[in-house]
């Protein structure tokens, strides 16, 4: 099917990915308007000439011509493609749906794109890599942790090997053996061997959010560009001392034994950066680059001209000062939008930019540190209260000194599994001991339909909550209302993935329809609180997690929908996983004071509440 008249993003994604199964023959005939493509991944052809593109919202990818720069041709794909790769013949492709839990391997013939086949993989796949010799290729599955190997002749399933919580990049090394995956919420870096699919060592790297992930030209590094929780209350002097989070450029050494890593602060007091998200090095070794989603820009640097500062093990707070002596070692180069993942052309200069709201893919000049031109993917002809409410989401200019933004921290939507201590609970923790002021990201999925708001329910009102989350937790200016309107319209469209643990019937398993008796019996009384709709009553209760410090009294059940994937849990994410709070500070016992579940009863209600 080619874009002749394309469908808004989640309509099209949906009725693409699955056959059209689920979409209404009305949707299809509504939807006339142009959509916004949304490129959140791309890549470039072995010669340089082309690039693939993701097109998130628009659930396509779109061929194009870095020498004439137009698009060639657009196809639509499946359900929120979020990576794209050449292979190395640069006749074939492949495209991960984040949304549709498949990928599609893509024939390239002169200027055409066509779909050549498509394998469900798993839940939630994101990066995808090329084996050199083209004849196998990788994936990362976030929700199942796992890397999947796959035979492309037939496309088939080949192996399937664990990794850390979340991965999401990809990159193969430049002799082909060494596979890079980063884990985003694991905050890890792993080599895979190419031919066996074993871990060959893991690298935690005391950072989080990983996403694009790169090799230098010799395959003597591995480079990612992420986030690092420094912890410390979100007070404005902490905030500008980059003292509660900030963005990091890390590096490993492959040859290195042991668990290493080495990293350069990319923030500048005053002007930091924000959601770090593209990682490229050149092929001749004289630039790295880095994509910077929340303020709107990449950084570049030169590795020819003196040594970068890097740190072995650690990381300064703020950028190393050396650097901002104009010695052309380090360079800000202002985009707009929000670039995402980034590539070096042949040439070692020129830098290829998905800009996810631009709809654009721009062209940098590394040398002059220059916008060259913009290729246009394609957009409407007006932009609607959600996407400007998407703009706002990303910005991290609209926090002090521009340290991040609401993305920052929920992630696509979603959470980046980390605690941070805001005032959204009325206090923070100023002492050397934590005192229970740290709390977790929570999803934004369906935000809307699960209030009150904040952990401890006080914020009846989500307009209110989103003021308060801009002007105390981000220590920025006052939104207006029309932005609060915006936010909330985009909110409004960010909904949870099917659920892999569900039957598309939604016929239980034995296990889960036990479980489902355990989750309404008197000992475990889960109902009680998370029951409804949305599986939250909107009341606050005292369950026995209360701390001393506590300004508000109780706390406001979450939703238990996609319950999966929503580890640590508990308001202070104490719990790495869903059987640890169960079995310990949230078990049926302390919150019904009835008996603890025996271990086949946990296993039962573990299993139903896996497909809520």
């Amino acid at each position: 099917m080619k874009l002749a008249s394309p469908l808004p993003g989640r309509l099209l994604a949906l009725a693409v990915a699955i056959g059209f199964a689920h979409a209404s023959a009305s949707a299809v005939k509504a939807a006339a308007e142009e959509p916004h493509r949304s490129p959140i991944a791309l890549a470039l052809s072995p010669d340089g000439r082309r690039l693939l593109t993701a097109n998130q919202t628009a659930g396509s990818v779109s061929l194009v011509d870095v020498e004439q720069d137009r698009v060639l041709d657009e196809l639509a794909t499946g359900e929120k493609p979020a990576g794209v790769a050449f292979a190395p013949d640069g006749r074939r492709a492949l495209v991960a749906h984040w949304y549709g839990y498949d990928v599609v391997l893509l024939a390239i013939d002169g200027g055409k794109l066509a779909v050549a086949g498509r394998i469900e993989v798993g839940p939630e796949p994101r990066g995808v890599a090329f084996a050199r010799d083209g004849k196998s290729a990788y994936v990362a599955v976030g929700v199942s942790d796992e890397v999947v190997k796959l035979d492309l002749d037939p496309l088939r399933i080949a192996g399937r090997v664990k990794v850390g919580r979340e991965p999401r990049g990809l990159a193969i090394s430049p002799d082909g053996k060494l596979l890079l995956v980063g884990s985003s919420r694991a905050g890890e870096l792993a080599i895979l061997s190419t031919e066996s699919l074993g871990v060959i060592r893991t690298i935690p790297i005391e950072g989080n959010v990983l996403r694009q992930v790169a090799f230098s030209a010799d395959g003597k590094f591995g480079y990612v560009a992420n986030m690092k929780n420094r912890g410390f209350a979100a007070t404005s002097n902490n905030i500008d001392q980059g003292w509660v989070l900030g963005q990091r450029l890390t590096r490993i050494e492959l040859a290195d034994p042991k668990p290493s890593y080495a990293a350069l602060t990319l923030d500048p007091r005053g002007k930091a950066a924000g959601d770090a998200h593209g990682m490229a090095a050149s092929g001749d070794g004289k630039y790295l680059a880095v994509g910077l989603g929340g303020t709107h820009e990449v950084m570049l640097f030169r590795t020819d001209l003196r040594r970068l500062p890097w740190r072995i093990d650690s990381s300064r707070d703020l950028i190393p000062a050396e650097l901002l002596n104009d010695d052309g070692r380090f360079r800000r180069v202002p985009l707009g939008g929000r670039p995402t993942e980034i590539a070096f052309g042949p040439d070692g200069k020129t830098l290829y930019v998905a800009n996810y709201l631009a709809d654009s893919v721009q062209v940098v000049d590394a040398d002059s540190a220059t916008l060259a031109r913009t290729i246009e993917l394609g957009r409407p002809k007006t932009v609607s209260l959600a996407r400007r409410g998407e703009e706002i989401f990303h910005d991290a200019t609209r926090s002090f000194n521009q340290w991040y933004s609401c993305n920052t921290c929920h992630s696509d939507g979603h959470t980046n599994g980390q605690t941070f201590d805001t005032f959204n609970d009325g206090r923070y923790d100023l002492s050397s001991a934590h005192d229970g002021s740290h709390k977790k990201t929570p999803t934004l999925r369906r935000v809307v339909k699960t209030g009150p708001w904040t952990w401890h329910g006080w914020q009846s009102d989500l307009d209110d909550a989103a003021f308060e989350s801009f002007t105390k937790s981000m220590q920025g200016p006052k939104p207006s209302d029309d932005d609060l309107i915006a936010l909330k319209a985009y909110l409004e469209t960010i909904d949870f993935p099917r659920n892999p643990y569900r039957d598309p019937s939604g016929k239980l398993s034995p296990e889960a329809e036990r479980g489902k008796a355990v989750y309404s019996s008197a000992k475990a009384a889960c109902n009680t609180c998370h029951g409804g709709p949305e599986l939250t009553d909107g009341k606050i209760h005292i369950v026995g997690l209360e701390e001393p410090g506590d300004r508000y009294r109780g706390y406001n059940p979450p939703s238990l929908r996609g319950l999966y994937d929503k580890e640590p849990y508990l308001h202070d994410g104490r719990s790495k996983t869903l059987r640890e709070a169960l079995s310990g500070p949230h078990s049926a016992g302390a919150v019904t004071n009835l008996g603890e579940l025996s271990e086949g009863e946990l296993n039962d209600l573990l299993a139903y509440l896996k497909t809520l």
